[in-house]
Order: C-alpha cells, then structure tokens, then sequence
C-alpha cells in the first residue's frame, strides 16, 4: 500500500508538470482515483457474510478512440472480502482480502458543456497480495493459509460495469465515477465463494499532449 501511495504521489507531479490539452480534443488522459469500497462475498460453499467496507487507490489512464467512445486501463490497491461469514458451524469471521486490480474496460461518452457523463463495461483481473480472516467481534487476524479454510487462489476475475460524471477544470477534469465489480472466480480454490463489490471514486484527469 505505502508502494502505491507512493506511485501516485509521484504520478500526481508529473500530472502537474506534463505538456497538457484541451479535454476535448486530446485523446490520452492519465489520472488517480481514491475512494471507498462496499463488499461481500457470495456463493453456496459457506454461509453468506454481510457487506463490509474498504478503501481503493490508484492510477488511471484513458484513450478516446471516437468523440463519444474510449478505453480504460486501470491499476489499483483494493481491498474485498465480507463481516460474519461462516466458515464453520456455529462460529462466524471476518475475511479481508487486499488486491492489486487491473481492469480493462470500454466506455460511452455524452458531453455537454463543461461536464460529461460515461457508461462503461469491462474485463478485471485482480492479483491478491493479503488474505486474512479476524473472529467477528475479535481484534486479532490470522493469515487464510494458516487456516481450515481451502487454498486461496492468487488471482480472481471479474466483471466491472458502471458509471461516471466529469467536470472540464480547464487544465484537469474532476468527478465522480460508480461501478459494480462482478466476481468471476472463486476466492477459494474448489469452492464456489466469490467477491463482489460496489466501488465509489473520486476521480482526477488530466489531458495530455498538444
């Protein structure tokens, strides 16, 4: 996480300080977004857990191929998982899981004025970097392979599909952008657990070239 923060930080300068475009006319945007995340893990192998809240950070990057399409690559810490889920009869834990994600999307785009909204839909791959599990009500966590539970797995897939709204700054552009991030794999090798989440950004751009 301090790696990533440090990443954007450094992105944030030279965002700052690189040769920028008018927003409608340049094809490239670099940007960082930051935000919150709500999540929960579904599926038939465990009890269902109820939702649990995150954070999410990174770094972004859009290429408008036509006025009104783009596409998005994405990279950013995130972290999943669920409150009070039951792995074992009659006992339930918190699972926290951290993420690197990487999504690829494709987006619509209508303007008017200084503002622009967007839909998009694309395809996520998420490499995980922490797995925990902490006994509801306690204070103390303990590494998912030290463990009952199954092996986790390192990667999980998903689908992310959204929307969001930008305001034209002059040199940068500043919004909001929601989406909903499908699981498609399981967390758990052999099990049918998968994450799912909401996820709200704030999201900062700049133009570049020209």
């Amino acid at each position: 996480m301090k790696r990533l923060m440090a990443l954007a930080v450094a992105l944030a300068f030279v965002l700052a300080f690189a040769p920028q475009a008018d927003a409608q006319d340049s094809p490239m945007r670099l940007g960082l977004k930051g935000g919150a995340v709500t999540s929960s893990v579904g599926g038939d192998y465990y009890a269902v857990g109820d939702w649990k809240w995150g954070g999410i950070a990174g770094v972004v990057g859009e290429y408008h191929v036509a006025r009104q399409t783009y596409v998005g690559l994405e990279a950013y810490w995130v972290q999943k998982g669920g409150k009070r889920v039951g792995f074992s009869e009659g006992s339930t834990q918190d699972l926290n899981v951290d993420y690197i994600q990487v999504p690829l999307t494709i987006g619509y785009v209508n303007r008017w004025g200084d503002w622009e909204s967007s839909l998009y839909i694309g395809i996520s791959i998420s490499f995980q970097i922490s797995c925990k599990l902490q006994p509801t009500g306690s204070s103390s966590s303990t590494d998912c392979e030290e463990t009952i539970v199954p092996s986790k797995k390192t990667t999980d897939w998903s689908i992310p599909f959204g929307f969001a709204f930008m305001r034209n700054l002059g040199g940068s552009l500043l919004g909001l952008d929601i989406r909903y991030d499908w699981g498609l794999s399981d967390i758990f090798e052999n099990t049918n657990v998968r994450n799912r989440s909401w996820q709200f950004a704030l999201k900062w751009a700049v133009p570049m070239g020209g």
